[in-house]
């Protein structure tokens, strides 16, 4: 466990980070108020991913304005029950707000406990809504959400049906499902192809996909994208999620997925963006998912300070890196992507002031 004393922008050497001892008996006397930041730190799966949360999350505390209590960073492995403890833990140590955890499993088990007792911004969601806490706030970097908004900008083209071209992996099902709710509660028709990679038989796409009112959802990533592209029929309108952006610096491999639409976040697509250039400086951007994540960390501390001021949640919205950040019902907090399409193997935004209608927020279970 960690401890980060006051605002890096505002200390000098009173600025710190400690190994502090692991406290099992805490009494009254010694708990410190403060805010806890819980992660993966310690799992082999998701340190790196933690990594990059726990960097732009101390990033943020650097350029925000100073908070009243300190930050401790709790390090757990990946077992939900770890962090579950950890949790329970850092509640006894006097935490008055927490944010984390940061995997599916872990806020889960937060959420089904009865001991939400403060504010706490998990970075990432539950599969049923139905059974948040009212102190648990649900944020994070969720695709399906990404799914679900692009099928809204799809509808927009005109068109009612729908070809989704998907695998069989965990993530490209919830993709397709999110997508065929929205697209199906818009009013919209839907046929499914699954991927291969077998050209006779994705030679039978030219033909699934040549209809005038048809547009095509690629549930895939970059790579199993620039396979089945070449297959479309041409001019018929083409949509993915941010899985198919990869970076814009190969022309090449960006020219394989020409005239696609995809969403993504301001810190990938918009440089000149206000926050983007605040924090940017001379980051250079190596690996996309592990920038994604270090974009959330930001977020995430700035969302942590609306929720420690005293408003209303639905009153709650700025202007993140990660994107246009609002409430919706069941304590979510959504992120509105930027629009983009690949042309000529560059990616050139689509009405960056605004990108996806007030209307949208994901489907929940009542």
């Amino acid at each position: 466990m960690l401890t980060l004393s006051g605002n890096l922008a505002s200390a000098t050497t009173d600025t710190y980070f400690n190994q502090l001892p692991h406290q099992e008996n805490i009494s009254e006397s010694t708990k410190t108020p403060h805010i806890a930041l819980i992660l993966p730190l310690e799992s082999p799966t998701f340190s790196e991913a933690a990594d990059q949360v726990k960097a732009g999350f101390i990033a943020a505390t650097m350029r925000e304005e100073p908070l009243q209590l300190v930050i401790r960073i709790y390090s757990t492995s990946d077992d939900p029950l770890d962090s579950l403890l950890t949790y329970h833990e850092a509640l006894d140590a006097g935490a008055e707000f927490v944010v984390g955890p940061l995997t599916r499993d872990s806020v889960a088990a937060i959420a089904s406990s009865k001991r939400v007792t403060v504010p706490t911004l998990a970075l990432n969601t539950i599969d049923s809504t139905a059974i948040v806490p009212t102190q648990l706030f649900l944020f994070g970097l969720q695709m399906e959400a990404e799914a679900s908004q692009v099928a809204q900008l799809a509808r927009d083209s005109g068109k009612t049906r729908a070809l989704i071209i998907g695998d069989n992996g965990g993530l490209s099902k919830r993709l397709q499902t999110a997508f065929s709710e929205r697209w199906q509660r818009e009013g919209g028709a839907l046929a499914f192809f699954p991927y291969v990679d077998d050209q006779q038989k994705l030679q039978q796409l030219k033909k699934l996909s040549s209809n005038d009112n048809q547009l095509v959802f690629l549930a895939l990533s970059a790579d199993k994208a620039r396979v089945v592209r070449p297959y479309i029929a041409a001019d018929v309108p083409i949509f993915a999620t941010s899985q198919v952006y990869a970076g814009n610096d190969n022309a090449l491999l960006n020219n394989d997925l020409n005239e696609i639409h995809f969403v993504d976040m301001p810190w990938l697509l918009q440089p000149d963006h206000p926050a983007v250039m605040a924090y940017r400086q001379n980051r250079a951007i190596k690996n996309m998912d592990m920038e994604r994540l270090y974009a959330l960390g930001i977020d995430a501390f700035r969302l942590m300070t609306h929720l420690l001021d005293p408003l209303f949640i639905n009153e709650i919205s700025f202007d993140g890196v990660t994107g246009l950040v609002r409430a919706v019902p069941a304590n979510q907090f959504i992120r509105e992507p930027v629009s983009a399409q690949f042309i000529q193997g560059q990616v050139r935004l689509l009405n960056p002031q605004r990108t996806i209608p007030d209307s949208i927020a994901p489907l929940s279970e009542p």
